[in-house]
């Protein structure tokens, strides 16, 4: 498999304090792992220094989408449960094509954005 058949990656954020970056991804790589856990497979993991946010780059599409198909997703990191948001941006080509994207404002309120586009063949 070569990497231009690989899936987009899931972007994941949770509110985990300043842990070790090693100790995070090691975590987030066994859980995402675990088709048991999350409803995973073989992936990479590359979390974002200074930031609660990581990306998962899923080795097949079908694992991928199983992941972002289970809705509760959570990791145990230094005795505190922390819920993951999985935010997913595919392009697709079809006629009309709708891209959530989740933005977080100050006060942690999620905001939903919709946008819609339509591609000309």
């Amino acid at each position: 498999m070569d990497g231009s058949d690989s899936p987009g990656p899931v972007t994941v954020e949770g509110d985990w304090s300043p842990v070790q970056p090693k100790t995070l991804k090691n975590k987030l790589q066994l859980y995402f792992q675990s088709k048991k856990k999350s409803s995973g497979g073989d992936c990479r993991v590359e979390v974002e220094d200074g930031a609660a946010r990581a990306a998962v780059f899923f080795r097949s599409e079908e694992v991928r989408q199983r992941v972002l198909a289970r809705e509760n997703h959570e990791i145990n990191v230094e005795n505190q449960t922390i819920r993951l948001r999985l935010l997913s941006a595919t392009v697709s080509r079809r006629s009309n094509m709708e891209l959530e994207l989740l933005h977080n404002n100050n006060n942690n309120n999620n905001k939903k954005l919709i946008l819609y586009s339509t591609f000309h063949t």
